[in-house]
């Protein structure tokens, strides 16, 4: 396709990794919200020319922008084939992407389920059962399951966050099968600013579990349309990593389901979404809380949520040692015991502080999920921090009982 020197050509969002098998310089580019299953190898000169794709240059201005970097012109053709390239690798913003995007969710729409991601890529081998079943072994079973309204778990892949997820869903064996599990989840990637429910039930290797779709329409009424962004949970894989708990504990088609996806609630809009589109997340909780008290079923809730995010891997120039870890610590501590001690409200403002500096990704889940059970009391149960040291990664999260007084 032919460009112009008028295009002002913006780069959809990318990750950015070193690819020294390619050779000095060179860096591969990916889409990390998974919509684009492109991954391209490009020079240090390319990475040049793509910080400019803004939306505010045009194609004249990057190209005199690259002369005075390199000191020799980029030649018309070389820059229409770097726009060519983005564009069928659906990396560019546009009318091209937005045709392609409305194609997969036109395609996740018209499927009868939304269909988990393979055990593999969660981290687990086909024997999902024995696995979760190892990391309960040591956890006792709690004495009274009448007393508890839900629960906070990772959405890590199950091997790191394993001791956390173990801890966490020990507190419901032999309890009686919920009618309705609500997951609240974080979206990662998705489109939305705001809350986000799908009507698809969740197709995983230990069966399928339906989703409670007169409930959602019962909280639109409430909250309005929150299904405007639906093909978020197609890739999110926050609400789906609770659900193979819970089938496993349950059975998948002995409950059904209600998955949401929260926003991060620690931006300059707090819990209103950034855009506007939307419902607040403050409101949908109040609203929750409301249509689960009025309705009488048997209703569990359970946020799928990480805590802190650091490291070189997210930006941190410091590297991942004892005291760095011990500081993440003090801080994840902090912000758990703001919501055991003083409440949802209490915990968000602690960790939007500073604009969230660790983080902390499972906010919106977590303030959601506290806020729609008033009257009942947060506990931490464990503590998990894991570290790759090669990368330079650190991620922590907790096991979080929460108890009816």
């Amino acid at each position: 396709m032919t460009t112009n020197a008028e295009t002002r050509p913006k780069l959809r969002p990318v990750e950015a990794f070193p690819a020294p098998d390619a050779g000095p310089g060179m860096v591969i580019l990916r889409d990390p919200s998974g919509l684009s299953s492109a991954v391209l190898t490009v020079s240090e000169a390319v990475l040049f020319v793509l910080s400019f794709f803004d939306g505010q240059n045009t194609l004249a201005e990057i190209s005199q922008a690259f002369a005075r970097q390199f000191d020799k012109p980029l030649q018309d053709d070389q820059l229409e084939t770097i726009v060519s390239h983005l564009r069928q690798a659906h990396l560019l913003e546009g009318e091209s992407f937005e045709t392609y995007y409305q194609s997969l969710v036109d395609e996740y729409l018209s499927a009868p389920t939304r269909v988990m991601h393979s055990s593999e890529e969660l981290g687990v081998d086909r024997d999902i059962g024995r696995f979760f079943n190892a990391l309960m072994a040591e956890v006792p079973v709690p004495d009274d399951h009448a007393q508890i309204a839900g629960l906070i778990a990772p959405h890590l892949d199950y091997p790191r966050g394993g001791a956390c997820y173990g801890a966490a869903y020990a507190q419901l064996r032999n309890r009686p099968t919920p009618e309705r599990i609500i997951i609240l989840g974080t979206n990662h990637f998705g489109r939305s600013s705001s809350v986000v429910a799908t009507r698809k039930g969740f197709e995983t290797p230990l069966g399928t579990t339906e989703t409670d779709i007169e409930f959602i329409e019962q909280l639109e009424t409430r909250c309005g349309n929150l299904r405007r962004f639906e093909f978020d949970h197609q890739r999110e894989h926050s609400v789906e990593l609770q659900l193979l708990w819970c089938q496993h504990l349950f059975g998948a088609d002995r409950f059904v389901m209600v998955p949401f996806l929260c926003p991060d609630p620690c931006g300059l809009t707090g819990t209103m979404p950034y855009d506007g589109n939307g419902v607040d997340l403050r409101d949908f909780a109040r609203a929750l809380a409301e249509c689960v008290r009025l309705d009488g079923k048997d209703t569990f809730l359970i946020a799928g949520a990480d805590l802190s995010h650091v490291g070189a891997h997210f930006g941190d120039d410091r590297k991942l040692d004892d005291a760095f870890l011990m500081e993440v610590h003090k801080r994840d501590t902090h912000a758990l015991q703001g919501l055991e001690n003083e409440g949802p409200e209490a915990f968000l403002a602690f960790v939007a502080e500073g604009n969230n500096p660790t983080r902390i990704c499972g906010a919106g889940c977590i303030f959601a999920l506290m806020s729609a059970l008033p009257g009942t009391q947060a506990r931490q149960i464990k503590y998990h921090q894991t570290v790759h040291e090669e990368s330079q990664t650190g991620v922590t999260c907790a096991a979080v009982l929460v108890t009816r007084h």
